[in-house]
């Protein structure tokens, strides 16, 4: 009696399980419901461009519904903050990249397309751009904080990239990869990323460049 008891219970609880975790899967699968028409995420961004590892970057996401003529389920916009071209932040706009959304998990890859190209970028300080000002040759260490403090980063405009982005009610994770054609470097570049922020409400991105 004792044993039916135990396996009855354990069943229960194996149940409640299930109808939970489908429920989740449900509230997830949607990310926005009626009452909530956009979600912003403050994200902190590191990884590596051009053999340069850098941390600490910071970029808004934000996550709405798509325009009425788009394919994708969602529309997910990714800018540096505060300001928007912010040195090793990048812009993500999804409409201009083909979407999956399963569940919580958000993946989207950039159209390969050689006619009409993408409007997302990574902005990144070229090493040409700091070899050039002469200051390091000048000053050393402080030459190099002098350039950089003066010296605008190069956007670079995307080719080719991938974001995949793991989205809950009050967190986000997930990497970035983007790559183009530097013509300061006059080469190709890549930028990668992994990305993990909270989220944020009424945020706005600066229109100047941070430098």
């Amino acid at each position: 009696m004792i044993n039916r008891l135990r396996h009855v219970s354990f069943g229960l609880v194996l149940m409640i399980s299930v109808i939970l975790f489908i429920c989740q899967a449900a509230a997830d699968d949607t990310l926005l419901d009626g009452t909530v028409s956009i979600k912003q995420y403050l994200i902190e961004l590191n990884g590596t461009v051009m053999n340069e590892t850098f941390s600490g970057a910071l970029a808004l996401l934000s996550l709405m519904p798509p325009a009425s003529t788009s394919l994708n389920p969602y529309q997910v916009i990714i800018q540096g903050y505060p300001q928007k071209n912010s040195r090793n932040s990048f812009f993500w706009n999804s409409e201009e990249s083909e979407m999956i959304a399963v569940a919580n998990v958000i993946t989207c890859d950039i159209k390969r397309t050689f006619v009409k190209p993408v409007h997302m970028h990574f902005i990144f300080m070229s090493p040409e751009l700091l070899a050039h000002t002469g200051a390091l040759k000048l000053y050393g260490d402080e030459g190099k904080k002098f350039a950089e403090k003066n010296a605008l980063p190069t956007l670079i405009n995307a080719r080719a990239g991938k974001l995949k982005l793991h989205i809950h009610s009050n967190s986000v994770s997930g990497t970035v990869w983007m790559k183009g054609y530097d013509f300061v470097e006059n080469a190709f570049v890549q930028y990668s990323a992994s990305l993990y922020g909270k989220r944020a409400y009424n945020l706005e991105p600066r229109q100047e460049v941070k430098k």
